[in-house]
């Protein structure tokens, strides 16, 4: 199984097949990082599918409600507080 991962400042993509997890310390910096790797699978041809993707905190603030992500295209990821992994 090869995984590849990029680490940005103190943010993180990772990468597994056709599964991509993206890290970040804050709302923005992970808005930031979804829009730069938007960008860069725009290139490939590629997109993130917006129906299959969530957002989950982390940490004691786990359930305290904040901003939402947007896709390029204009879709919202929802924030869960669970996932589950195929």
């Amino acid at each position: 199984m090869l995984a590849v991962s990029i680490v940005l400042l103190i943010q993180a993509l990772y990468c597994n097949a056709d599964d991509i997890l993206l890290l970040a310390p804050s709302v923005h910096s992970l808005q930031t990082l979804l829009s730069a790797c938007q960008a860069k699978l725009r290139q490939l041809d590629l997109v993130i599918n917006a129906n299959k993707s969530v957002c989950v905190r982390i940490g004691p603030r786990c359930y305290s409600k904040c901003a939402s992500l947007v896709t390029s295209d204009g879709k919202y990821l929802v924030w869960v507080v669970t996932v589950r992994y195929l």
